[in-house]
């Protein structure tokens, strides 16, 4: 059964956001959340919906969570209004619904794979993992004490995401005992954002473990 899907703005800074409300959503019961951070583009407000609607959301369903897909305000979620809007929205998630803080799951794909690098390297306390979709690493990734598990997803034909950076930054990571899984995916070009559906849903037995933990 597919979640509530709502169109929200929120007021106090002119936040535009999407929202998926589990069906199963219970006030009093803690509910886990995914932020979804999207690909490139600023077209039509809501632009977040569509990582929600066409990849996060039917991947992700049976997990049962709040998933919260913010536009993003500034160029890229690297940017310093970007990152502030973003953890402006997560707080007011927090205080507006009944989130477990301890199964909070960070995801993005393209620019929202490299934003989702960005904020879980310099927010981890507010993150469980971080699963990351065809997205670049940051070069000085070994310099960080990473803390949070990461899941990987990239297709080794992606002609804007070359795979070798990231089989780099994955053998970095795992020398310094770092918890990081890599799935490559074959055949996938970077628009077939579709083609990650299933690979992400495969992801779950990941999640749920993280959330474990």
């Amino acid at each position: 059964m597919s979640s509530e899907i709502h169109e929200r703005i929120y007021k106090p800074d002119n936040l535009l956001y999407t929202i998926a409300l589990p069906r199963t959503y219970l006030a009093d019961q803690p509910t886990p959340l995914i932020l979804a951070l999207h690909f490139a583009g600023h077209g039509a407000p809501f632009y977040g919906r569509l990582i929600l609607t066409e990849l996060v959301e039917p991947a992700l369903r049976e997990l049962g969570a709040i998933i919260l897909a913010p536009d993003c305000t500034g160029p890229d979620w690297t940017h310093s209004q970007s990152e502030s809007d973003v953890l402006t929205l997560l707080d007011h998630i927090l205080e507006k619904h009944n989130v477990d803080p301890n199964r909070v799951l960070i995801t993005g794909y393209s620019m929202g794979g490299i934003g989702t690098w960005h904020l879980a390297s310099r927010y981890q306390e507010r993150f469980s993992g971080a699963l990351l979709m065809a997205g670049l690493p940051p070069a000085h990734i070994t310099n960080i004490d990473w803390k949070i598990p990461f899941y990987i997803i990239q297709s080794r034909d992606d002609q804007f995401m070359p795979i070798q950076p990231t089989q780099d930054a994955v053998e970095r990571l795992s020398s310094t005992g770092a918890s990081v899984e890599l799935v490559l995916l074959d055949g996938v070009t970077h628009f077939e954002t579709y083609r990650y559906v299933e690979p992400l849903m495969d992801a779950v037995p990941w999640i749920e473990k993280t959330w474990e933990s």
